[in-house]
């Protein structure tokens, strides 16, 4: 039997739980801190990163450098995960919390709306409790499953965040959902504008057709305060280098008015 060693831990980083009543269930909230954290006083925004258990790393790593050389603002980013011990358990509950009823192919257990409700009464009042945070500065990301849940979001509780990344949400089968599920979206006050930027990769066949409709659909529908921009990477496939570019250049993207 191997011997077992403590978990590597990031630089500037911290693990917080939080049982949601919600949900009926624990999280594990990873939180990278910005380098000039402990040094200030000044608040700062947050992005929350699903699939945490994954992509936390990713974020806390490329969000350092997007600081040091694209000018990204410095970030809060918040990892919300399950802390499992395989892969298999992992997806069994993102599956249950990012699934949307409806949608086809989504589990007949899903409670995506309870987990929407968990982050945004629970989860983001514990960050703004415990950090230095900007609450009326908030971003949501995920990839796969976790961006058609971030889309979820949008058209659920579009004012919960006011910036949105979403990378391969596998519109070939969740399309039609979304166009029959916006009155939210448009009924919101434009003065409260949002960024919203989408991603798919070249070789995502199956999604490129429905992905050119989706943004042209938003961008053409009149929803109040929202400004879209979206990329097709090059020879990327689902679950290949986009998801590290999606992170990456959907920060650049949604903070585009700051200044450095």
């Amino acid at each position: 039997m191997s011997e077992r060693y403590p978990r590597a831990a990031l630089f500037g980083t911290e693990e917080r739980t939080l049982f949601s009543t919600i949900r009926g269930r624990e999280y594990h909230l990873s939180v990278a801190l910005p380098d000039s954290y402990k040094t200030s006083t000044q608040a700062y925004p947050v992005i929350y990163v699903l699939d945490g258990d994954y992509n936390f790393g990713v974020a806390a790593g490329l969000t350092r450098f997007s600081n040091w050389f694209r000018k990204v603002p410095e970030l809060i980013i918040v990892g919300i995960g399950y802390d499992m011990e395989t892969s298999d358990e992992f997806a069994a509950l993102r599956d249950l919390d990012f699934d949307i009823p409806g949608v086809p192919g989504a589990s007949s257990e899903s409670v995506s709306h309870l987990f929407l409700d968990a982050l945004t009464q629970e989860m983001i009042p514990f960050i703004n409790a415990n950090y230095r945070t900007i609450p009326s500065d908030r971003c949501l990301q995920g990839y796969s499953s976790g961006g058609f849940f971030v889309l979820y979001a949008l058209f659920r509780q579009p004012d919960a965040f006011q910036r949105y990344i979403s990378g391969s949400a596998i519109l070939k089968s969740t399309y039609d959902y979304w166009i029959h599920h916006d009155a939210q979206l448009a009924a919101r006050n434009g003065s409260n504008p949002i960024q919203l930027y989408l991603s798919v990769g070249e070789l995502e066949e199956d999604d490129i057709p429905n992905f050119r409709r989706f943004v042209t659909f938003l961008e053409q529908g009149n929803y109040p305060g929202l400004t879209v921009s979206s990329e097709i990477y090059a020879g990327e496939g689902h679950g290949s280098e986009g998801i590290a570019l999606t992170y990456l250049h959907g920060i650049a993207m949604v903070y585009p008015q700051v200044e450095r």
